[in-house]
């Protein structure tokens, strides 16, 4: 008996919402437009930069947007590390156009992770970051990545690789809170963006998120009668070259050159080449000066100059750029030498023309040239971690993998 009430109680529960929004007039249905995005993909396919995005945004014209990040997180401007487009592209967006932003990721608390895999954080990363995947320097190795347009997410073919995703029952279930938790999550996810959307009735809110999450939101929201999904493939096209102009900014050419030519991505050849000419050439047009620089000798070199030429360059920058920092440099932890995709992602310009001057000497086989580099570059660091780190990442990034 107890048992029965229980359950006809949780039947109350759920399915009373579901009675009262039957009575919503269609001119006060919310309409959503879910935007799937593969993170900080923007730095590397040019259609989806940040200008493709912000023309897309111009667009939709939303009354708000929904972002991948909890509301308590946000409330502390506190963000993954690898949601490029939500820092950097979304948010200053949306305070330049006084919007506002409703949070609605979704983590389980320290002790459940602790628990479910052993990590009480995920997101903090070790001291030593790997290569790749989990805990690791994000880059694109997939060609796909390079090339997908702005809107692949809405197609039958991406929604399909996500639903084996979801209906993968392990043969070991002892192993599958992974898979779990990103439906458990997801589907939190979606029960904030419905609470969101009761906000702007008869209005438009664009969410952005995640790739392998919108099937499966926008399957859950298809449940709400307030609430209607509309593709963005179906609003708008991909912006053309002049909105892309029209939406560029510099901070935009600096992230890109800096991303594709200074972290862990260049490693995996997966560059266009041609685009990232012409941004560090439009970068050197409005923004002259050691990082547009730097920049252009690591793209030349990448494209056949000479190594003497190439340290020559180094070395002068090097020399002569001072205290000038990075435009953008994706540093979330300052007290760390690194980034989320490079190693030396939380240096000034002039030490990492230094960095890049003797990995171009341990190519000449000048090792004690390089190493007198190092010894400078570590007596110039401010903290025990990170000399300790430059030394660790030195040996793997610097030195050629033949003479380590």
């Amino acid at each position: 008996m107890r048992l029965l009430i229980f359950v006809a109680l949780l039947l109350c529960v759920l399915c009373g919402p579901l009675r009262a929004e039957q009575q919503v007039a269609p001119a006060d249905v919310t309409e959503i437009v879910v935007l799937g995005v593969d993170h900080s993909a923007q730095l590397i396919n040019r259609r989806q930069q940040p200008a493709a995005m912000r023309a897309f945004f111009e667009a939709v014209a939303p009354s708000a947007i929904c972002i991948e990040r909890s509301p308590e997180r946000v409330a502390r401007n506190d963000h993954y590390e690898f949601t490029y487009e939500i820092q950097d592209i979304i948010i200053p967006w949306a305070r330049d156009k006084g919007l506002p932003l409703c949070p609605f990721d979704w983590v389980p608390a320290s002790e459940d992770s602790a628990l479910a895999l052993g990590i009480a954080d995920l997101e903090a990363p070790p001291f030593v970051r790997r290569d790749a995947g989990f805990q690791g320097f994000l880059s694109f190795p997939d060609p796909r990545s390079r090339t997908l347009g702005l809107f692949f997410a809405d197609s039958a073919e991406e929604r399909a690789r996500h639903r084996e995703f979801y209906a993968d029952y392990p043969q070991t279930p002892a192993r599958d809170f992974p898979r779990r938790l990103f439906l458990y999550r997801t589907f939190m996810q979606a029960r904030r963006i419905a609470s969101a959307a009761r906000n702007y009735p008869g209005r438009r809110v664009l969410v952005v998120v995640g790739v392998m999450h919108k099937d499966d939101i926008e399957s859950i929201l298809a449940s709400y009668s307030y609430i209607r999904v509309v593709q963005p493939s179906a609003i708008a096209s991909e912006p053309d070259e002049a909105a892309i102009a029209r939406h560029t900014r510099p901070e935009d050419l600096a992230a890109i050159a800096v991303f594709n030519l200074l972290g862990t991505q260049w490693r995996d050849q997966n560059l266009d080449r041609a685009w990232l000419g012409e941004v560090v050439a439009e970068l050197q047009r409005q923004k002259p000066g050691p990082e547009s620089e730097l920049l252009a000798a690591r793209l030349a070199e990448l494209e056949g100059t000479p190594a003497r030429a190439s340290l020559a360059e180094y070395s002068r920058i090097a020399g002569t750029a001072g205290d000038a920092p990075f435009s953008w440099t994706g540093v979330r932890d300052r007290s760390r030498l690194d980034s989320f995709f490079d190693p030396f992602g939380n240096l000034t310009v002039a030490q990492r023309a230094s960095v890049e001057a003797a990995r171009v000497h341990h190519a000449l086989d000048e090792q004690e040239a390089a190493e007198t580099l190092r010894l400078g570059l570590r007596q110039a660091l401010d903290s025990d971690l990170k000399r300790l780190q430059l030394d660790a990442y030195w040996a793997r990034y610097v030195i050629p993998v033949d003479r380590r």
